[in-house]
């Protein structure tokens, strides 16, 4: 943070302990900062309560213009989208608007600050009967499980699902424990009568093959057009997963992580 960043917000916080309680309750209630975000196809806004939203959710366009491809040249009008690990929805809103809604998304998303933040960018953007917020985890298990909060920033990631473990398998000390439902994606889809996804999305840092662990279902039907994963290059489980469930590299976007073989994988079915 620079000088005079430390040095408004050492101002701003002066100012406002010195104001009654009431009053910023009240300005809080009546504080609402949106961003446009990076996408120059369609106009898509986002609620912003936190610096990391502002600066990397806003564009994140330009963070991973590798997603963007595969949204706007694989999707197809009539495609369901499972955007798994949905954080505040950027990438959701990116395939409502583009493909005008005929791609229906649903978003899996179980921290509580993202899931609040997800649901507030569907409003601001009126997606609400395009993409539908679920707020809830995937995993290899149906039981209730508990996400281990890395930070407490709306728009932050690196949670862990079960154990506190980082995505490098290192511990870490929560700064907040929270009690979720995990399903198996393939319990969820029956049990709800979900529609089979054409395209997903896996972002969880970490707990990846337990989530392709528990949708074996989903994963075998020919109705799973393409993945979008991030992955170390070294991570066989993975690669043998979806290679016996059909699966073929489509594309491989490099991710630049000092010390780390890492890339976004996109695949297709063979």
């Amino acid at each position: 943070m620079s000088k005079l960043r430390r040095a408004i917000d050492k101002i701003g916080t002066a100012v406002l302990n010195i104001w009654p309680d009431w009053g910023r309750v009240y300005v809080k209630s009546r504080l609402s900062i949106t961003k446009k975000m990076d996408y120059s196809r369609g106009d898509i806004v986002l609620d912003v309560s936190s610096p990391l939203e502002y600066s990397v959710r806003a564009r994140s366009c330009a963070k991973e213009p590798e997603m963007i491809y595969w949204i706007e040249n694989l999707f197809q009008k009539g495609d369901v989208f499972f955007d798994v690990g949905a954080n505040v929805g950027a990438y959701a809103l990116v395939a409502a608007k583009y493909h005008q809604g005929g791609v229906k998304v649903y978003t899996f998303e179980p921290s509580f600050l993202n899931f609040a933040q997800l649901c507030r960018n569907i409003a601001l953007n009126n997606c609400s009967g395009t993409v539908i917020a679920l707020n809830v985890a995937l995993s290899d298990k149906t039981n209730l499980e508990t996400l281990n909060y890395n930070n407490l920033t709306a728009g932050g990631a690196l949670h862990a699902l079960g154990e506190a473990l980082d995505y490098k398998k290192e511990a870490f000390t929560p700064v907040f424990k929270q009690a979720v439902l995990s399903y198996r994606m393939d319990n969820l889809i029956a049990q709800f009568g979900l529609p089979s996804p054409q395209h997903i999305k896996l972002d969880v840092d970490g707990i990846e093959y337990e989530i392709l662990q528990g949708a074996s279902k989903t994963f075998s039907s020919p109705e799973l057009k393409s993945v979008f994963i991030e992955i170390l290059d070294d991570d066989r489980r993975i690669m043998d997963y979806l290679s016996e469930k059909g699966f073929k590299v489509h594309k491989r976007f490099p991710i630049d992580i000092p010390g780390q073989n890492v890339a976004n994988y996109i695949f297709s079915r063979a």
